[in-house]
């Protein structure tokens, strides 16, 4: 393993989480329009380029390994961070960039799922709301037998009364 396939890996993988966050973007678009057949097709998308990120992360580390156990670094970490620490030049400032790039893609990506997830939380919140107003409240203003009062509200739950 040389430090040539390490710097390509790494560019794949940069590559892979751009594609990643383009899709979180237009996630969050799909979610402020409410359209949920685009919703699963975007999320089918987000799970193949999330199963690529997986088997390149993998091989990386198995590069990443390789390379320190070369330089008789068995019992260190295996990070880029290491690998940077040990490379020369022209490698090393080439290592340095991506590393800063993927860093700068993973935090906007971090971001983008975040605000994704309130849209989604706001989504479900209105949908609950929504449910409640369906939903009629019956109040009763005479008395009745206690036991069969419980009972009644009891029955009035619908099956979507849960939180998610």
């Amino acid at each position: 393993m040389s430090t040539e396939q390490l710097v390509k890996t790494l560019q794949k993988l940069a590559v892979l989480h751009e594609h990643l966050l383009t899709i979180a973007k237009q996630k969050s678009d799909i979610l402020k329009n409410g359209d949920i057949d685009a919703l699963n097709q975007q999320m089918k998308e987000e799970q193949k380029y999330v199963l690529a990120i997986k088997q390149i992360e993998n091989e990386r580390i198995m590069q990443v390994q390789h390379l320190l156990e070369n330089y008789r670094l068995r019992d260190e970490e295996y990070t880029l961070t290491k690998v940077i620490e040990i490379s020369k030049e022209p490698f090393k400032q080439r290592l340095i960039d991506i590393q800063q790039k993927l860093v700068y893609i993973l935090d906007e990506l971090k971001q983008v799922n975040a605000l994704n997830q309130q849209l989604t939380h706001q989504s479900l919140q209105f949908v609950n709301v929504t449910l409640d107003m369906l939903r009629p409240e019956i109040t009763t203003t005479n008395y009745g037998h206690p036991e069969k009062k419980q009972k009644d509200e009891h029955s009035n739950r619908s099956m979507f009364d849960s939180k998610a």
